[in-house]
């Protein structure tokens, strides 16, 4: 395997922005070839179709004809943290069952490190994934944002209110149909240059606020199990094979239980183990056809970071904390962005130091934008409006918890930790 893991985190690590040296932040995102929002550039590029951006992924061409791929297949494994699929490839390698493929791994695929985007979040990752396009472009920020032009803030992934309003005669909000996103997204453009663009994703998002705003002229094919989303995979791939096809799988389960059970937690590693059983059962099945016209790509949105349920954190009955804000936080829990009323900076500081002494680093929001780490360091007013005037940084694994509902989260993510940042890449010619 064409392995440019060490090369490539190396550079990673190595990225540094001097205004933000001081900050907890331990990754950037690396959005010059080494991030997850380079991948829809290079799979245009590999498609042989224009690419929304110049900026392609830092890694070699696949070691295949450009114009004999004919699909290409993007498994997005939600919360997928760079160490497990390392720890997955090792494994590979040393088992005499798998040394044919691992051979053929050898000689026909490539792997690498990877950056999350800013927030490490799975809203603005999918927006990226599917408009080609920087946080700072499209403004999926997070997966609460305070949405200013409508006085209100939504949940990005239900494209629901989290404070609702109580008036029967309020219209839901269909982000779609208001033309929310700024940019275009993927759909259209695929089937403009003669490739079938499908969204595989479990039934119960089939039908999600953020999946009807982001898949307009894609075809969904909903699944209900692992076994069926690799099941309709093969069903889609050998379906009129003279058509070109571009398959979004989408699995979340990784990151549901590592909300729930922890990050580490046994539940989430044996989820992830019979994930890599199907997963091998799909490549050794299309190994053995021998068509070698698909590129298989397998990355993730973010990884995550273990937290502790600490009362300290939640910050929802904290009236000196709430007084301070013109609205509730939003964006993320490891990354919060805060409108702090103009007289009340100074008390709110104040509070942030007795109640949680050097666990939380208050930097204007201003500063994240002009070091661009959304990507862009000239960002629209927009942009400015949903971050607020002041954002929060943790250190360690601190957070704050706002939701009117229990804390019973034992991993988060969003942040800029090494263990939410860092994403793995696997390409695969089959």
């Amino acid at each position: 395997m064409f392995d440019l893991s060490e090369k490539n985190l190396t550079r990673i690590l190595n990225q540094s922005d001097p205004a933000l040296k001081n900050t907890p932040i331990e990754i950037l995102p690396f959005y010059d070839g080494l991030s997850l929002a380079n991948i829809p550039s290079s799979i245009c590029s590999w498609f042989d179709i224009p690419a929304p951006r110049s900026e392609v992924l830092a890694v070699p061409n696949p070691p295949i004809k450009l114009e004999k791929i004919k699909n290409i297949i993007l498994l997005l494994v939600d919360g997928l943290p760079y160490h497990r699929m390392v720890a997955w490839l090792e494994k590979l390698q040393h088992r005499r069952v798998f040394k044919s493929n691992w051979d053929y791994f050898g000689e026909h695929g490539a792997f690498t490190a990877l950056t999350s985007i800013a927030p490490s979040t799975t809203a603005n990752a999918v927006t990226s994934l599917w408009t080609g396009k920087f946080p700072a472009e499209h403004g999926v920020i997070g997966y609460e944002l305070y949405l200013r032009e409508y006085n209100r803030i939504l949940n990005m992934i239900l494209q629901t209110e989290v404070y609702p309003n109580a008036d029967p005669n309020t219209e839901p909000f269909d982000l779609y149909q208001k033309n929310f996103l700024p940019v275009a997204t993927l759909g259209p453009h695929f089937n403009q240059h003669g490739i079938t663009p499908y969204a595989l994703q479990h039934e119960s998002i089939n039908g999600s606020g953020l999946s009807s705003m982001l898949l307009a002229d894609v075809t969904k094919v909903p699944y209900t199990s692992l076994e069926d989303m690799w099941r309709k995979t093969g069903e889609v791939l050998d379906h009129d094979r003279t058509n070109r096809k571009y398959l979004y799988l989408y699995w979340s389960e990784l990151d549901t239980l590592s909300h729930r059970s922890g990050p580490d937690s046994r539940r989430t590693g044996n989820a992830w183990h019979w994930f890599n059983y199907n997963l091998e059962k799909f490549i050794d099945g299309r190994i053995a056809a021998g068509n070698k016209d698909t590129l298989l790509l397998v990355t993730s949105d973010h990884g995550q970071i273990a937290t502790d349920i600490q009362p300290k954190f939640e910050v929802r009955h904290d009236q000196a904390f709430m007084d301070c804000l013109q609205v509730p936080p939003s964006g993320e829990s490891r990354f919060p962005y805060l409108f702090v009323k103009p007289n009340k900076i100074e008390d709110f500081q104040q509070v942030l130091e007795q109640r949680w002494g050097d666990q939380f680093h208050l930097l204007p929001s201003s500063a994240l934008l002009d070091a661009g780490v959304f990507g862009e360091k000239s960002t629209s007013p927009v942009i400015q409006s949903r971050m607020g005037n002041f954002s929060a940084l943790p250190n360690g694994n601190a957070y704050w918890w706002w939701a009117n509902k229990e804390n019973h989260l034992l991993g988060r993510h969003g942040g800029f930790s090494k263990l939410e940042m860092l994403t793995p890449f696997l390409s695969l010619v089959l």
